[in-house]
């Protein structure tokens, strides 16, 4: 195996960036729910959303954006003119990448090949309580009729949301095999946009707006300006609020939030060099435009299989705190490519008194490495919960990591463990914050998470679009399902704008506060 390590060291953080070819087997995948692979795909994926009911309920795919199951406009309100320009940077045509109007030969196949795969493989042979059999006997004739490749894939976007559960979608093939360096092509031939640029900020959905919840301090937004709990009001001249007024009526507020965030961090994304003119409102309600450039998003990006690609990114600090010193982790996706980064980082701090881990917004990945991260903090051999298949079951075995990134023997990290989470907090980021917190490793701080988290696989269809699908349920170590409740913080921290405003993070402050108070090593 060969590395290309990249250190970048600063006073407060150490980001590393590596390249690294690692297989992982299939039967200990989990990668990413469907409303997240249609934010790395701009919003041309399948979403998820619920089928109604109690707020626990599993998130349910719907057609893509703007379609229904014929593939006819969803009849909303149009978006203003602003929100859809016609050129780009330097008055370059812009073009869909979506190749929905291509003509479509042999639908029966990819149809009858898709209604398959999820007949074979899903867990539960009830199909969570929807007849199969029924669904194929009512669509198949609308897929016979289609004549386009986005009627098509609007029709086997209803068939899978019929089901009621997260992690099943269909990807479109030109979004499946874009690389991360060069954006899809449209049906003209004309690139894609560009939203490889990032303004160095990350935003949540609050209160039905969307603010500046985190700011990389040498990044674009902060340069122009920018402060935490700024509200975003428009990019562009597109006001966010008219997008996010289009955004499909949610039971559970967690797959609104979900929503919401992909479709403010698209507005906010663009070609690295290329800048955008965003109008903020800031503290005392005054509006402020500020043109703000689009810079590399940190970190590297990261394809794995059919999904599309992203950047995966892990920085860790060492904090000072009342006598003591807390290491801090931050790490945005379950990918490869940061497994050995993640084990650097616990040798690093491995001195400390304590560590907290900040998943705030991580969207899950490969499930197996669950098992790898939880290893350096458990001393003995745990079982962190149990993937279901259809007649088989598969252990989450976390073994103790008793040698480190030079091959020297060690401990185990036994230092107090707390876990940051949110909303956006998902699929394997749930599993190992489930099973963590289930064994008493671990005590968890900030809001529910979203309750997708059932493990999954993309499979090619013979259209070439992609078939994302759950085969698998997930329990934690004691049996209960995390898809649709999540879990469920041990101490409730929400995030507000007033603390935004005052540059506070409360429920990293209510972790930090813990392991300074929670006692010695174990």
């Amino acid at each position: 195996m060969a590395l290309a390590i990249d250190l970048k060291h600063s006073a407060r953080r150490v980001v590393f960036h590596r390249r690294l070819s690692h297989p992982i087997p299939h039967s200990v995948r989990l990668l990413f729910p469907a409303r997240v692979a249609s934010l790395l795909a701009a919003m041309l994926v399948t979403a998820c959303r619920t089928t109604g009911g109690s707020s626990g309920a599993a998130p349910r795919a719907q057609p893509p954006a703007g379609a229904t199951a014929d593939g006819a406009s969803g009849g909303r309100t149009p978006l203003p003119a602003a929100c859809s320009p016609a050129t780009g940077p330097g008055g370059n045509p812009v073009a869909s990448a979506s190749l929905a109007d291509t003509p479509v030969s042999a639908p029966l196949v990819t149809f009858d090949s898709a209604w398959s795969i999820i007949a074979r493989t899903h867990w539960d042979t009830t199909y969570h309580g929807v007849d199969w059999l029924a669904v194929r006997t009512e669509l198949r004739p609308k897929a016979a009729a289609v004549t386009s490749t986005g009627a098509l894939r609007a029709v086997l976007s209803d068939m899978v949301a019929r089901l009621g559960q997260s992690h099943f979608s269909i990807i479109p093939r030109e979004i499946a095999d874009a690389s991360g360096s060069n954006a899809p092509t449209g049906a003209t031939g004309v690139p894609a946009p560009d939203h490889s640029g990032s303004i160095g900020a990350d935003v949540r959905y609050l209160d039905r707006t969307i603010l500046i919840s985190q700011l990389d301090p040498d990044g674009p937004a902060a340069r122009a300006g920018v402060r935490l709990g700024w509200r975003v009001e428009s990019v562009n001249g597109c006001p966010i609020s008219a997008q996010l007024a289009r955004m499909p009526k949610e039971a559970d507020p967690r797959r609104e939030a979900l929503t919401a965030y992909a479709i403010a961090t698209k507005a906010l994304a663009g070609a690295v060099g290329d800048s955008a003119t965003v109008v903020f409102s800031d503290a005392d309600g005054i509006e402020r435009t500020l043109r703000v450039a689009r810079a590399t998003e940190p970190g590297q990006v990261a394809k794995f299989g059919n999904l599309p690609p992203t950047n995966a990114h892990l920085s860790f600090t060492r904090v000072p705190s009342a006598g003591k010193t807390v290491g801090v982790i931050r790490f945005n996706i379950w990918m490869p490519i940061l497994a050995p980064q993640f084990d650097a980082a616990i040798d690093a701090l491995r001195d400390t008194d304590a560590i907290v881990l900040d998943l705030r917004g991580n969207f899950g990945g490969v499930g197996g490495m669950s098992m790898g991260i939880a290893g350096h903090f458990f001393d003995s051999t745990r079982t962190i919960g149990s993937m279901v298949q259809r007649g088989s079951t598969l252990k989450f075995v976390a073994n103790p990591r008793r040698v480190d990134t030079r091959a020297q023997g060690v401990s185990p990290f036994a230092g107090p463990l707390a876990i940051v989470v949110d909303e956006l907090s998902i699929s394997t980021t749930e599993i190992f914050v489930g099973g963590m917190q289930a064994l008493g490793r671990a005590r968890v701080f900030g809001v529910q998470t979203a309750g997708q988290a059932l493990p999954s696989v993309p499979e090619r269809l013979p259209n070439g679009d992609i078939l994302y699908h759950a085969i698998a349920d997930f329990l934690n170590p004691f049996g209960k399902t995390l898809e649709g409740a999540g879990v469920t913080p041990d101490a409730r921290v929400p995030l507000t704008r007033a603390a935004l405003l005052k540059g506070r993070d409360p429920a990293m402050e209510a972790a930090m506060e813990w392991v300074r108070t929670a006692g010695v090593r174990q």
